[in-house]
């Protein structure tokens, strides 16, 4: 599957009651295990031993699990649970009707497009698996190969403050222009040229 080399291939599947059974989960969500999950199975592993890419300091494997699923809606709920009550890095690829699309856990779960299956491939060659990892992570996530200067989580923790701290401003900005108060009136004005000051050390550190 995607690709990637028949020694990473596992093939085995893990029954959803191993996780909903053992982990604190709401009615809501063990019913999203049942009715949106037909089966997850541990596709592919990669680390060192299957793919001959040295070790990272970060990262030491990949598990590429696939998600069939019973309709073209993913579960989001229930793939973050997964992943994080697992210590390893997860690609999740979900499956349903000859579509796939990938997802991965990095701040949030992030989810990409569909597309066909039969024509989604994976480019595991790296320097290691850190870099690896930071690769198909960014693939999900960006659309691209990664940025090299900053790891995947780096970027995504650097871009969701980014966001934060422009909707923030924008805010600011909006009360600003409303507020007739002089006193107020400067004081939020000080206050966003102070997040235009984060905004600007965040980018030029980038």
């Amino acid at each position: 599957m995607l690709g990637l080399p028949s020694t990473t291939e596992v093939g085995r599947r893990i029954p959803k009651e191993a996780f909903y059974g053992r982990l604190k989960v709401s009615a809501a969500l063990r019913q999203s295990f049942i009715d949106d999950v037909e089966r997850f199975v541990i596709a592919n592993s990669i680390k060192t031993s299957t793919t001959g890419i040295p070790d990272g300091e970060r990262v030491h494997e990949v598990l590429v699990v696939e998600v069939v699923l019973k309709a073209r809606h993913v579960p989001e709920e229930v793939l973050a649970l997964v992943a994080q009550a697992n210590p390893h890095k997860l690609l999740f690829v979900c499956t349903h009707s000859g579509e796939a699309c990938l997802a991965v856990m990095l701040k949030r779960l992030v989810v990409g497009p569909w597309r066909s299956l039969n024509g989604l491939a994976l480019d595991v060659r790296a320097d290691n698996i850190d870099a690896a990892w930071d690769s198909l992570a960014s693939l999900v996530a960006y659309g691209d190969a990664g940025s090299g200067a900053e790891t995947v989580e780096e970027r995504f923790e650097a871009d969701s403050r980014l966001k934060a701290l422009r909707d923030e401003l924008a805010r600011v900005e909006a009360r600003g222009r409303k507020e007739r108060q002089v006193a107020r009136k400067n004081a939020l004005f000080d206050k966003a040229k102070e997040l235009k000051r984060q905004i600007a050390d965040i980018e030029r550190g980038r």
